[in-house]
């Protein structure tokens, strides 16, 4: 098989088409810009801080902002998740220096507890520290975005999950670009359109190193793979879903307040980081 563009040796196959490692490279990158470019994802002179975890979607989305030339610096945040953990940190320290990107580490570990501490619904409160955490270091170091590297399957299976559970509020967060307001700082999706196939061969084309393990206590996959069901029976499924739900209508959060124990945005008394804090601290690590 020959590249449909240079036609030399082809590597993979990239939306319909075969392309050697190099064009595969440039196509890729080239989707992500015009992604970027669609839904108006960053404003000239922000400052971008990329949520990096060491898994090949965020070393993809890192990647390819950092050929960009933007303002960027990358966070990493260690939630204590064993030897998991361990690796991840070990990849991103690499992955920054590759790309000569500064590298900031943020440790779950120095506000009491880590993900390890908790026995029941883990990726909740996983997911919970890891907004509040980025969240609040892009806010208090300056950041005007922060980029997450959720693909196209992370996207709608998040909103079809939630829109089954009757979440609709959360249903309508699965956007390219959120804007932010009072404390909550800007948050993008740059592979908003990018399958996690697509950015898997991105990553071993340009010979990338990212983590091959899935979290231990990473959720089950049965909303992906039906994802995955409807795309082989429905072609352009994905992307026709998730171009509806960018031009779903942005609702701010009106009515909120701000936490009595460490001051950041919520719906509460007190947020729920503060209320995980006080439920999962663990002595041993004071």
């Amino acid at each position: 098989m020959k590249c449909a563009r240079c036609k030399e040796k082809a590597f993979e196959k990239f939306r319909g088409r075969y392309y050697c490692t190099n064009c595969f490279i440039k196509k890729y990158e080239e989707a992500v810009k015009s992604t970027i470019k669609r839904y108006k994802m960053i404003k000239e002179g922000e400052k971008i801080l990329a949520a990096l975890s060491g898994g090949k979607d965020s070393v993809a989305m890192l990647s390819v902002l950092s050929r960009f030339g933007f303002d960027l610096e990358a966070l990493h945040i260690d939630l204590g998740i064993g030897d998991y953990s361990r690796k991840s940190l070990e990849i991103s320290n690499k992955i920054a220096e590759i790309l000569n990107v500064e590298l900031n580490v943020v440790s779950l570990k120095s506000y009491g507890f880590t993900v390890d501490d908790v026995k029941k619904k883990e990726c909740s409160v996983c997911g919970n520290a890891k907004r509040y955490l980025m969240n609040r270091f892009a806010r208090e170091n300056g950041f005007d975005v922060i980029a997450t590297g959720h693909c196209a399957e992370d996207i709608l299976s998040n909103f079809f999950k939630n829109l089954y559970s009757g979440n609709v509020e959360w249903s309508e967060k699965q956007k390219p670009r959120i804007e932010g307001f009072d404390k909550i700082v800007t948050r993008i999706r740059p592979l908003y359109e990018m399958s996690e196939r697509e950015n898997l061969l991105y990553v071993m084309a340009r010979d990338l190193p990212f983590l091959y393990e899935e979290c231990p206590k990473a959720p089950s996959t049965r909303w992906k793979e039906i994802i995955y069901d409807i795309e082989r029976k429905v072609p352009n499924f994905k992307i026709n879903c998730l171009r509806t739900l960018a031009r779903e209508r942005e609702r701010k959060l009106e009515d909120y307040r701000y936490c009595k124990v460490c001051g950041e945005i919520t719906t509460t008394e007190i947020c729920q980081f503060c209320r995980n804090v006080m439920k999962f601290r663990n002595p041993q690590l004071r």
